[in-house]
């Protein structure tokens, strides 16, 4: 009995060991900069961060290079598997145990710039003739719950390209950060592509599959959380991917750190992410903002001013958020950011049947007369590029109107705002033509930076949570 009774004392102190150390299938694809194999070596910036986890953890499980459906279809139906890099969106939330994020990525519709194919909304992707996919991919799961029935889904991103460029199909759904080296495989140049229309923002985390062990899966995260806090995750992403991919990390005590300041919280009138309509505040943009303050029960106190004040007064007082915000290189130290609210391409405009023809920015030097509207972030851009010929109004809806009279011969504005502006006017949008779009940005929630980091981190994982639940997709899919 004595005997009997120490065997089970050893078992239970060893079982925590034994646990921890379950073996696990740990899977990838080849994809990219993220994760994939040269020279026979298995390498990209998530590939590195799980070596170095498993490494950390004294780990010596296989990671294996499979397509991405057949991965994906072994950490759906067996525990113990380890999937990267996954994309975390709503409909996967509850079929996973999530470690991350690892990284942020950008979704879009590509198209061949020949077609001239015009898009304005996932209603209009629906109309074409055929899209293609990547086989269980999340860019082909969140179409096929938005009730897409013209998908062509192929195992491989090459494929999906090769079909585009011979005319099979009139569109690749895609990624920003592969698109340029599948464009490569294919011997493509990227100028033959067009992005007509940005779909989603989403991160990548690690997946592991339900049944693994609770005690694999904190382990995971307390190391990734380790690496991110000592900057060795930053050191290691930031060889493979651009600065605003790399999801922000927070230093442990803001990360837990509840506080409360007094926000005053400024907007413009621009149209449709935020503007006044019968008296009343409304927008993409604003009902974001809005879904943010309820969930952290803070009365909303949006106020509407002309941009250059806003923007005067986020850069100049403590405490202020301006919203939506371009987030450009030259504004980036200029405030903190939170985002992306959404998309969109900037653009020249002109009078329909202007005869007015561009093909780069240094063409549109040579124009007499460019409208700009004064301290937006298309002026800083144009005026940061040597323009010299912008006329600079305090009411965009004037340059709207300069440009039917004549007094301007352009206007810079973007394919998300310029419809509504125009009929804002009482100018119908066909009367105005894209002559040159020049520059695809995103637009954030913009603090001053005196506001506490603890305050943007808390915003921030507000709005991860308002886009991983669905509330975003609602909101955007409005009238």
């Amino acid at each position: 009995m004595r005997f009997k009774f120490a065997i089970g004392i050893f078992l239970i102190l060893l079982l925590p060991t034994v646990v921890g150390a379950q073996e696990l299938r740990i899977i990838s694809e080849n994809n990219p900069p993220f994760n994939f194999i040269k020279h026979g070596t298995l390498t990209g910036s998530s590939m590195e961060i799980v070596q170095e986890m498993l490494r950390r953890m004294n780990r010596t499980d296989t990671i294996q290079v499979l397509t991405w459906a057949r991965g994906y279809n072994l950490a759906v139906s067996r525990p113990n598997v380890v999937l990267f890099s996954t994309a975390r969106t709503n409909q996967r939330e509850n079929l996973f145990h999530w470690v991350g994020p690892l990284y942020r990525v950008r979704f879009g519709f590509y198209a061949k710039k020949e077609s001239e194919l015009q898009l304005t909304n996932l209603e209009d992707a629906k109309k074409v003739g055929a899209i293609a996919t990547y086989k269980n991919d999340v860019r082909e799961q969140l179409l096929r719950s938005q009730g897409f029935t013209n998908l062509d889904s192929s195992k491989s991103p090459v494929s999906n390209l090769k079909k585009l460029m011979s005319g099979r199909v009139d569109l690749w759904l895609f990624s920003n950060l592969g698109v340029k080296r599948i464009a490569n495989q294919v011997g493509v140049d990227l100028d033959e592509l067009e992005l007509v229309l940005p779909y989603k923002d989403y991160y990548a985390y690690i997946a592991i599959s339900k049944g693994t062990s609770q005690n694999v899966v904190n382990r995971w995260r307390e190391v990734l959380d380790e690496l991110k806090q000592e900057g060795t995750f930053e050191k290691i992403t930031q060889q493979w991917l651009p600065a605003e991919s790399i999801p922000p990390v927070q230093p442990a005590s803001v990360a837990t750190k509840t506080v409360s300041v007094e926000l005053r919280i400024y907007t413009e009138n621009s149209p449709p992410a935020n503007y006044l309509a019968d008296g009343r505040l409304q927008g993409l943009s604003v009902e974001i903002v809005r879904e943010i303050l309820r969930r952290h029960n803070i009365p909303d106190t949006i106020e509407v001013v002309p941009w250059a004040r806003g923007y005067a007064l986020a850069l100049n007082q403590p405490n202020v958020a301006l919203f939506s915000t371009t987030r450009l290189p030259q504004r980036e130290k200029l405030f903190k950011w939170v985002g992306p609210i959404y998309s969109q391409t900037w653009g020249l405009y002109a009078k329909q049947g202007s005869g007015i023809k561009i093909k780069s920015l240094e063409a549109a030097r040579r124009v007499a007369r460019i409208g700009t509207y004064h301290q937006d972030a298309k002026e800083q851009y144009l005026l940061a590029q040597g323009f010299q010929n912008l006329i600079s109004a305090n009411k965009n809806l004037s340059n709207i109107r300069h440009l039917i009279d004549g007094s301007i011969d352009l206007w810079v504005s973007s394919d998300f705002n310029m419809p509504f502006l125009a009929r804002q006017a009482g100018i119908e949008p066909d009367k105005l033509e894209l002559v040159f779009a020049f520059k695809k940005v995103q637009n954030y929630i913009a603090f001053s930076v005196q506001t506490p980091d603890a305050y943007i981190y808390q915003w921030q994982q507000t709005l991860d949570a308002i886009k991983r639940d669905g509330t975003y997709d609602r909101l955007s899919s409005r009238p």
